[in-house]
């Protein structure tokens, strides 16, 4: 089941920044029209594992994306069978570290469900996720998998491509 964020814990700077980009990545993708149909106005920002983000989301709150609301949940964990129907529901999942056990099974419940997926776990885009944030010259930095935003029937607009500091793409072999 969803939880709340414990809205006394104070996120480091690091992941106030992750909690903003996520909030903008929004902006910059587009879901099939089916994915967004379902969603009941709203928009799903979904974290699971053990975080580090406390209140970070607060400033997202009411805000909207394409007229529809932005909601912020919480997962404590994968290895729960409620929270992999929940799951499918959301826009965009970050996956937390405490979760690398289970990212198999998640990236791809996550890509048939049209989910964005981001991390900041080494070799993530590697392992199938699409954006991983990176820390660059004490910077909060991220890559893109294009290959698996295509998968998941995500369209990534150039905007948000040109501020990656790297995108991967897999050759076809037509």
């Amino acid at each position: 089941m969803p939880s709340p964020a414990r809205a006394d814990s104070q996120p480091t700077p690091e992941y106030q920044v992750k909690a903003a980009f996520l909030y903008n990545f929004v902006k910059f993708v587009q879901w099939p029209d089916e994915k967004l149909a379902d969603s009941n106005d709203v928009i799903t920002i979904a974290v699971i594992g053990n975080h580090k983000f406390g209140n970070a989301f607060e400033s997202v709150k009411g805000k909207k994306v394409r007229d529809k609301k932005i909601i912020v949940t919480f997962f404590p964990r994968f290895d729960n069978t409620e929270d992999k129907n929940a799951l499918k529901k959301c826009h965009l999942l970050f996956i937390c570290p405490s979760e690398k056990h289970h990212l198999n099974d998640i990236i791809e419940i996550a890509g048939k469900a049209n989910i964005l997926t981001v991390a900041d776990m080494n070799g993530f885009i590697d392992d199938g996720g699409i954006i991983q944030f990176i820390m660059q010259n004490k910077k909060v930095r991220f890559q893109i998998n294009l290959s698996a935003a295509k998968r998941a029937k995500l369209k990534i607009r150039s905007q948000l491509l040109r501020l990656a500091k790297k995108v991967v793409e897999e050759k076809s072999s037509k």
